[in-house]
């Protein structure tokens, strides 16, 4: 390696200390930052050798390197038995032209090294996280001008270090956010569940069923531009609020042990309002507009509606349905037709399947019954995971 000179170093610092400073304030990891400060420190003071030390219960640990010969990468020393020790503990720059007329290092350890001199840098002087130590195979004293440049990459260090710790943490905030409001979906949907006696797992499995579609649908042309893996992920997380309005149903319906009068069914086909009704209410309580609400209403709202412009609260056709929720349909109806009721039994898989098939066109979308029979085996292997039982083939 060339060693520079002081005015050649001097040279490039403004261009290289702000390359550098940027590099780690863009940094997104801590590894990110040492290999920032690995690729470029030991250039600027014109070293034999960089550490990047960690601060860990108590412990050094020689995190990354940058030298002629290896130093001490991946090793761990107690704080009190080495000079970046110091240099945390003390918050001060160690400066050392002859190391081995300094009591303060640890001479058996560097032995088996190149070292004769250097300079140990805190990381956020005012409570040390790390230390930055440069390495020289002559005996010199550093400049004050390699010194400088030690504690800006330093301090920069500890600007990056700072960023990442928020960045993790807001993502941490985020990931418990996210699991609160998964926990409260599920909530809210075995609410509905726990009213009705006979749904068992049709929440979880209808959630399978519409994500899995969805992925099949995602290559065709005419669903690729409106299902993304953020859409899929957002049906399937909505998924399962789409009976949410069945808790506004009467128990006298909802429990009825056998077919519905056309009255009964008069109610019980409000639900699907009622569950907009619902959710729309949550959000403007909670004064944000959310897409996944967004989508939770459409599901809610839209899964009974027919592609003939039959179905129900309000008669949709074709592609007025939104896609959310005519993919649900087909999860929904599936489900139902493969789970036993007390007013029927459980169908086949394969006459399920055919039902779907029959109703191409008319219940349902269909591009998404062509894709559904694509994958009709995958529903089934779902069923059996979240059902009470296998389900059968259709027997001869």
């Amino acid at each position: 390696m060339t060693v520079l000179s002081v005015q050649s170093i001097a040279d490039l610092i403004p261009a290289d200390m702000d390359a550098l400073a940027l590099k780690i304030s863009m940094a997104r990891g801590l590894g990110e930052i040492m290999g920032a400060v690995r690729r470029t420190a030991r250039r600027l003071v014109g070293a034999d050798g960089i550490t990047f030390v960690l601060r860990e219960d108590g412990m050094c640990h020689y995190a990354d390197e940058d030298a002629i010969t290896p130093l001490w990468k991946g090793q761990r020393f107690p704080l009190e038995n080495c000079i970046s020790g110091w240099s945390m503990l003390h918050r001060e720059v160690a400066v050392i032209e002859d190391i081995y007329a300094d009591a303060r290092i640890p001479h058996a350890a560097y032995r088996p090294t190149f070292v004769r001199s250097l300079v140990m840098v805190p990381v956020r002087e005012d409570d040390p996280v790390g230390a930055i130590g440069a390495y020289w195979a002559h005996q010199h004293r550093p400049s004050p001008d390699s010194v400088d440049i030690l504690r800006r990459i330093a301090n920069s260090a500890a600007v990056g270090m700072t960023n990442v710790a928020l960045i993790n943490s807001l993502a941490a905030a985020k990931e418990e956010a996210l699991r609160a409001k998964d926990a409260v979906i599920l909530a809210m949907a075995s609410l509905a569940e726990t009213r009705d006696s006979e749904t068992g797992n049709h929440i979880r499995r209808t959630q399978h069923y519409v994500r899995a579609l969805a992925r099949a649908a995602q290559t065709h042309p005419a669903f690729a531009l409106q299902l993304s893996d953020a859409v899929i992920d957002l049906i399937y997380k909505s998924a399962p609020l789409h009976d949410i309005g069945k808790v506004g149903i009467p128990d006298s319906i909802l429990l009825k042990p056998g077919r519905l009068d056309q009255q009964e069914f008069a109610i019980m086909k409000t639900h699907a309002e009622l569950g907009r009704r619902a959710i729309a209410d949550a959000q403007q309580h909670l004064g944000v507009s959310s897409t996944f609400l967004d989508l939770a209403q459409e599901i809610a709202h839209t899964h009974h509606e027919k592609w003939d412009g039959s179905g129900y609260p309000n008669g949709l056709k074709g592609s007025d349905i939104p896609l959310s929720g005519r993919l649900m349909a087909i999860a929904d109806v599936y489900d139902a037709l493969v789970s036993e009721r007390i007013y029927k039994p459980a169908f086949p898989h394969d006459e399920a399947v055919a039902i779907i098939a029959a109703e191409k066109g008319r219940h349902f979308d269909p591009d998404l019954t062509d894709i559904f029979l694509t994958i009709a085996d995958t529903f089934r292997t779902i069923y059996n995971r979240f059902g009470d039982g296998p389900l059968q083939l259709q027997t001869a």
